[in-house]
């Protein structure tokens, strides 16, 4: 495999989500929400109300099979980084197609990035646009543009901290919503790829910063997420405590989300209502 602009315009298959409360509750579950504090999010009696990350996992089901796709043989392949917009608030259950692209593809140097761009669209028309941004270790080198630059972090101290705790069984919750990789509950597949031990999902990371605006400045209103990015920095390790860092600055929030002195979600945005 050779990773190229060419790359750019390739259409991915479409796929359908369906889900209903009880698709909703689990995701919830899997990204840390607790009674009775969240109950909103994990009663059925209530809505219940969704969490906006939950369209990711649609998301998922679309780019899924990216690596054969492209024909990316054995490159390892990592999440780089996810955005997410909003259209409007996620039912508690529904239906969406799914339809994505290459949007880009950039060399890092020694790596290689894809970014997949991905809308869905239900009943009411376009539901959410969702970007991410694959990393294809090993795979730069081919002499096309670097990309984007790494936006910079806020200064200062937070206007807000969240804090979690990583149960030792979160991403054995997790992976219940769709992604099996072994990677994230089996410690003897995690030392063969070269880790250290198993670690979260990256998304599950990132509902977890979802939760943590909506209950700090969004004040416990997952309507109020709009969208949300982030890149993935470091690894989130299962039984340790995390905190979600938000600085608001002007009509942008932002955030980071560390465990101990390593920052694992970096350059976090997110758009709230009001």
């Amino acid at each position: 495999m050779t990773l190229t602009t060419a790359a750019v315009g390739t259409a991915l298959d479409p796929t359908t989500f369906t889900w209903t409360p009880t698709e909703a509750i689990l995701y919830a579950l899997g990204v840390g929400a607790r009674p009775p504090d969240e109950l909103s999010l994990l009663d059925e009696h209530q809505g219940p109300a969704v969490l906006p990350t939950f369209a990711l996992l649609a998301n998922w089901w679309a780019v899924k099979d990216l690596r054969g796709v492209l024909g990316l043989g054995e490159y390892p392949i990592v999440h780089g980084g996810q955005s997410l917009k909003l259209a409007r608030p996620l039912e508690p259950a529904g239906e969406v197609k799914v339809t994505g692209e290459v949007s880009a593809v950039w060399d890092k140097g020694k790596h290689g990035a894809i970014e997949v761009t991905t809308r869905g669209i239900d009943s009411g028309g376009e539901l959410f646009v969702a970007v991410g941004q694959i990393m294809v270790l090993g795979g730069g080198g081919f002499g096309g543009d670097r990309g984007p630059a790494t936006p910079e972090e806020p200064e200062g101290n937070p206007d807000y901290t969240v804090d979690d705790d990583i149960r030792p069984e979160q991403a054995a919750i997790y992976r219940l919503s769709g992604d099996r990789n072994p990677l994230h509950i089996d410690p003897v597949a995690a030392r063969s790829a070269g880790f250290d031990d198993v670690f979260l999902h990256g998304l599950c990371t990132l509902g977890f910063a979802a939760r943590a605006l909506i209950n700090g400045p969004g004040g416990g209103d997952p309507r109020a997420l709009q969208s949300i990015s982030c890149r993935f920095a470091k690894p989130v390790m299962p039984g340790k405590p995390l905190r979600t860092q938000i600085w608001n600055q002007g009509t942008q929030t932002h955030f980071s989300s560390v465990q101990g002195p390593a920052v694992a979600l970096a350059a976090g945005t997110a758009t709230l209502a009001g």
